[in-house]
């Protein structure tokens, strides 16, 4: 089973987002312990100043009603707010309003224990002054209380009915939020999508500034990788990722020294074993010629080892040429049918091989895709039967595939098949197995040419090689 791939992005918004949901359960948890402690402490908020608002809003109103309407109008109370409302006397009985029964918890509540001097009595009808804004809040409590639990929210009042006492409001919900006089859920949404808001804003440009150098460096130590070296990171950054990239372009600067430095010593190298190799297989001509017949068989021998090394020393040199191609060749105009068929012509002349092309042109480099295509075809001939090639244009690119029905490659030696001097081990024969250079100098051609090639098994036995070539050459 796969692991699921997500990317550092997508890796940061998780934990941003994990560490939202840690918050809010502890927020959670939290109210829970406060509620389970008790509600009053809600009152010292907005709850409490829309319990005490409604209090004194009943008490103006039902001052200036006569008491049979008191229960019709508490009644529209009920329908308006969503919760049930009722008036309680000082012994916790029920006077007016839809019938309810307090759990033995909220009872003590009910008791109006303030001074008879605290308690202003609202009874007829008529003018009523309004409470000063200054004046301490009445008494109020919240509980969550009974079996089933329901919350219990009440104020004590300055509303006297006829040979009665003083009253107390009772509101009974069964949610917290008691239609929006208890709790109102909609503030901390929206404080909640705020903060939301606010912090992704933040975040955001962080997030996006860290993943966006990261990729900027993954892509270029791709290209790295790939053998550009001349690949830099132009973005700089004060911190340790800007320091990553100082480091990443110092490696790419000196890997680029490297092998420059390399492959000039092996073009030097390969270049002066040319006179040696030359000067030796003339000298050997003369020895062969003054030779006598026992002498003849091991001078053979020696004519074919020099001729082997100078074969090697000829594809080192080319090799070496091959990354300088773009150089070095300019571009033309193409026939593709007619470039293959000269391919053909020189590398298998007798071998029946397979050609579906159609009319396709190209602007490219000859030399380097006249190289390319000979290596290939080559080096199929050599290992297998039944070649065939096909060619398509497709998306601004030139797609050549030339398959066989050989022995194939070990999967494992299939990413290596185009590495300097790589062979796979049926391939390390002195009759068979050539320098190993032959599909190395395939790539630079066809990479010269801006395109790239692979290779694959096929069912049924056999190798695929796939070119895709750009129609139209641009220089990178």
């Amino acid at each position: 089973m796969s692991r699921l791939k997500l990317p550092l992005y997508g890796k940061i918004l998780s934990w941003f987002a994990l560490n939202l949901a840690v918050l809010a359960l502890l927020f959670f948890f939290f109210l829970k312990a406060q509620f389970r402690l008790g509600l009053d402490w809600m009152l010292s908020g907005e709850p409490g100043d829309r319990i005490s608002a409604i209090g004194e809003t009943i008490t103006f109103e039902f001052s200036r009603l006569a008491e049979s309407e008191w229960p019709a109008r508490l009644s529209d109370y009920d329908q308006k707010h969503g919760v049930t409302f009722g008036l309680f006397n000082s012994r916790g009985e029920q006077v007016f309003g839809k019938s309810i029964t307090p759990p033995p918890e909220v009872m003590p509540r009910l008791i109006d224990r303030r001074p008879p001097g605290e308690k202003q009595g609202r009874r007829s009808p008529g003018p009523v002054s309004k409470r000063p804004a200054d004046a301490p809040p009445k008494p109020r409590f919240m509980l969550r209380a009974g079996e089933p639990s329901r919350y219990w929210a009440g104020v004590h009042l300055d509303l006297v009915p006829q040979g009665g006492t003083a009253l107390t409001l009772v509101m009974v919900s069964d949610t917290i939020s008691g239609g929006g006089l208890f709790f109102d859920l909609w503030p901390w949404l929206a404080l909640a999508a705020a903060a939301l808001v606010l912090s992704a804003l933040l975040w955001m440009p962080f997030v996006r500034g860290i993943t966006g150098f990261i990729g900027t460096l993954n892509h270029a130590a791709g290209r790295i990788a790939h053998g550009k070296f001349d690949e830099r990171i132009e973005k700089q950054r004060s911190d340790e990722l800007g320091e990553l990239s100082t480091s990443v372009n110092t490696m790419a600067a000196q890997l680029g020294d490297y092998m420059r430095e390399q492959k000039r010593i092996t073009a030097d190298v390969a270049h002066e074993l040319c006179s040696p190799i030359a000067r030796m297989q003339m000298a050997l001509g003369v020895v062969e010629q003054r030779s006598t017949p026992d002498q003849s068989t091991y001078l053979q021998k020696l004519d074919r080892e020099l001729q082997h090394m100078a074969k090697l020393v000829e594809e080192v040199l080319a090799f070496s040429k091959a990354e300088t191609i773009p150089d070095r060749e300019t571009p033309e105009d193409l026939d593709l049918r007619e470039l293959l068929q000269n391919i053909l012509a020189r590398e298998a002349p007798e071998n029946g091989i397979k050609l579906e092309i159609g009319d396709i042109k190209l602007h490219s480099l000859r030399n380097a895709l006249d190289r390319g295509i000979g290596n290939v075809v080559r080096n199929a001939i050599r290992y297998a039967k039944d070649l065939e090639i096909t060619a398509k244009a497709e998306n601004g690119r030139v797609i050549i595939e030339i398959a066989d029905r050989g022995p194939g490659v070990p999967e494992e030696a299939l990413s290596r098949l185009f590495e300097p001097f790589y062979r796979p081990e049926a391939a390390r024969g002195r009759k068979t197995g050539g320098s190993g250079l032959g599909l190395a100098i395939t790539k630079r051609c066809i990479e010269a040419c801006g395109g790239t090639v692979t290779a694959r098994n096929r069912e049924g036995g056999g190798l695929l090689v796939v070119l895709k070539i750009l129609a139209k050459w641009q220089r990178r």
